[in-house]
């Protein structure tokens, strides 16, 4: 593995130092070492893609200039144009690597059955018919297909986990890689702070997405509180104080409001479900008293501005009070869905990018798949629930079921997140939670495939009393 993570570091050396014309080979060469690793090893390639969900450079493709988009000459998803990621390239060779390696070894058809399973495949294959639609009636470019496919990206990375992984071992570590990119991600905001700027994930270009990094960092400081909350006293646990030190600190200066309620709403999901809640309540309470002290004034202030915005044309009075401008477009937009896109397309709905950009996942779903697209959507997010309950309840090691409660918690504050953000979409919030879910599931399954076997370790004998087998 060392060598691999070398000669991933040589590549992307050589790829910035070359000249513009050695650069297509640098890739070429690149991408093969990649299908190969893929081929030859599925641990190996995981690794490598847990990693570069936060750490790899982005471009992108099209999209309209700022006098176009406030104009409204562009008025869809087309708008931000086409992002393409190290991640992507490297999902999309592991995902079609991977089917032809199930074909070759004659396993395509031993897919693992999971509660998810088939909200998966309703959900995705009607997004995948409106966005046809969509396509054929001129509402949808081709480019939408692109956001589809990408989709089905993340439910492929589930099941290759969930297929390839039979051993508690292998999913510590890589709990452990996701927690290590976590940290560096985290340090590489830190060093934004400097700038004024808000905080974004690393090589995320000038503007950046605070947003969609703020959501990460709440999902992954619920897995690491999960964890420490079922560790001992110990060189770990307080190395996971550390981390959550660590992170939380690129998360106040996102400056996200989402994803600070989202925070919010996960600590208290904490504090219903632990069975911790001493520890929990306490370092809240200690939260609460030095928060005044500790808090970064722009932090106050982004939440304030909500609220306290110098008075614009257009802004819109909830309660009676007015909220600022870009709280007032959200809602706006999500007028314009329920009033003018959803009586039109209530059914199906005008298709992946076939309407007005919206940052809010909800209202996204109900525009681009309509009504029984939002419905499959909420079966897809209540399964998700009832899978990591499930985890919670019955796992029994230590670290897996700390990741468990943490996954459950953390959920619980991206569907919050998500009222504000594209959060179920973005691909640095859906590849590592789609690789947490998948590791999940491989524990659980452990764990009945343990039980089911004390279970036939033992014979009923005639008066009732259970022996022993030798």
């Amino acid at each position: 593995m060392l060598t691999l993570v070398l000669t991933i570091l040589l590549l992307s050396a050589a790829y910035v130092l070359a000249p513009g014309l050695i650069k297509t080979p640098v890739i070429v060469i690149g991408g093969l070492m990649m299908v190969i690793v893929a081929f030859t090893s599925i641990e190996l390639t995981l690794y490598l893609l847990i990693l570069s969900t936060l750490l790899s450079p982005e471009l992108t493709f099209g999209g309209g200039s700022q006098a176009e988009i406030a104009s409204g000459v562009i008025k869809t998803t087309e708008s931000r144009g086409i992002t393409l990621r190290l991640d992507d390239l490297l999902l999309t060779l592991v995902c079609v690597t991977w089917f032809f390696r199930m074909a070759i070894f004659k396993e395509l058809g031993t897919l693992r059955e999971t509660p998810i399973n088939q909200p998966i495949a309703m959900y995705w294959g009607f997004t995948l018919m409106s966005t046809l639609i969509g396509l054929f009636a001129g509402r949808v470019g081709v480019y939408g297909l692109f956001f589809v496919v990408k989709y089905l990206e993340y439910f492929v990375l589930f099941y290759m986990i969930i297929n390839h992984l039979h051993d508690q071992e292998s999913i510590k570590r890589y709990l452990l890689i996701m927690i290590i990119t976590c940290v560096i991600a985290s340090l590489a905001g830190i060093m934004q702070i400097p700038s004024g700027a808000r905080v974004s994930a690393p090589f995320e270009g000038e503007l950046g997405e605070p947003n969609t990094f703020g959501g990460y960092l709440v999902f992954m400081f619920s897995i690491v509180l999960g964890m420490f909350l079922h560790t001992e006293k110990s060189k770990r646990w307080y190395t996971l104080l550390i981390i959550m030190g660590i992170i939380l600190v690129p998360l106040a200066f996102t400056e996200s409001r989402s994803s600070y309620l989202s925070f919010m709403v996960s600590i208290l999901f904490f504090i219903f479900l632990s069975k911790n809640k001493r520890l929990l309540i306490a370092g809240c309470l200690v939260g609460a008293v030095l928060m005044p002290f500790v808090l970064p004034q722009n932090v106050v202030n982004r939440v304030m501005f909500t609220f306290n915005q110098s008075e614009q044309s257009g802004q819109l009075a909830v309660a009676g009070v007015k909220i600022d401008t870009s709280t007032t477009e959200r809602l706006k937009s999500w007028s314009a869905v329920l009033t003018k896109y959803f009586p039109q397309y209530p059914v199906l709905g005008v298709g992946v990018t076939g309407g007005p950009f919206l940052d809010a996942q909800y209202p996204r779903v109900l525009l681009e798949s309509g009504m029984l697209g939002l419905l499959l959507f909420l079966w897809f997010l209540k399964r998700i629930w009832d899978l990591l309950r499930q985890c919670y309840d019955e796992i029994e090691d230590s670290s897996l079921k700390g990741a468990s409660l943490g996954a459950l918690c953390g959920f619980a504050g991206l569907m919050v997140h998500a009222i504000g953000a594209n959060t179920f979409i973005i691909v640095r919030i859906m590849e590592p939670f789609m690789i947490l879910i998948g590791l999940l599931m491989v524990a659980l399954f452990i764990q009945r495939e343990k039980e089911q076997e004390n279970k036939q370790n033992y014979l009923q004998s005639e008066d009732g009393s259970q022996v022993l087998l030798q």
